[in-house]
């Protein structure tokens, strides 16, 4: 009885390491996938690639992914899955407490974190879900409105918007020390730009 626990704790051991090699091998590939769009963007990324990129044999690719546009949702969703905790944190805050923020605290809290990740994965930004954009959109629109009014908050959040996603592009092109440069900066100049109209609100109230 102890020899059939034996073999049957000793299978199990090898379908875990198995498994573990299985995913390692998965996780290749898609660091493979992700690198080719950092460097060339998506049409630099194939099956053939990805292979060749990661030291995999083709027939591998294939054991994980049915074609090219699979692997990119493969990559895609693996972004999704470690941007939604902290987006989780942003939906969370009610609108009271993201008025009673500082224009600084906004702009760190509901959108630095998300430009410091895309810049650091330039692929998640290629192969971002539009649904999970319009989401983040509509939520700095709300934010936007809470801190500002409707109208200065509705004309914010469509700036703010604009503004994180053509930097991004533009830093894409960049060498890292002027993409850092220009990262760096982002924040503060945002924030002068949420405290400009919070003064302008202000003035139309007075």
């Amino acid at each position: 009885r102890r020899h059939r626990r034996d073999i049957a704790a000793h299978a199990r051991s090898d379908q875990h390491q198995r498994a573990a090699r299985l995913w390692r091998q998965r996780e290749q590939l898609l660091d493979a996938a992700a690198a080719l769009i950092a460097e060339s963007g998506l049409a630099a990324v194939s099956m053939h690639a990805a292979a060749e990129r990661a030291g995999a044999s083709i027939g591998s690719v294939y054991h994980f992914f049915r074609d090219k546009d699979q692997m990119l949702d493969a990559l895609a969703e693996r972004h999704d899955a470690e941007l939604q905790p902290a987006f989780d944190r942003v939906l969370q805050r009610s609108d009271a407490e993201w008025a009673a923020l500082s224009p600084a605290d906004i702009i760190e809290q509901l959108i630095g974190w998300a430009i410091r990740y895309f810049v650091r994965h330039p692929d998640a930004l290629a192969t971002l879900d539009q649904t999970m954009h319009a989401e983040f959109k509509a939520v700095i629109d709300r934010v936007m409105r809470a801190k500002l009014g409707e109208e200065l908050g509705a004309q914010a959040a469509t700036t703010l918007d604009a503004v994180v996603l053509g930097t991004l592009l533009f830093t894409r092109e960049q060498d890292p020390r002027s993409r850092d440069v220009v990262v760096a900066a982002l924040p503060d100049m945002m924030a002068s730009y949420l405290i400009a109209l919070e003064a302008k609100r202000k003035r139309a109230k007075g």
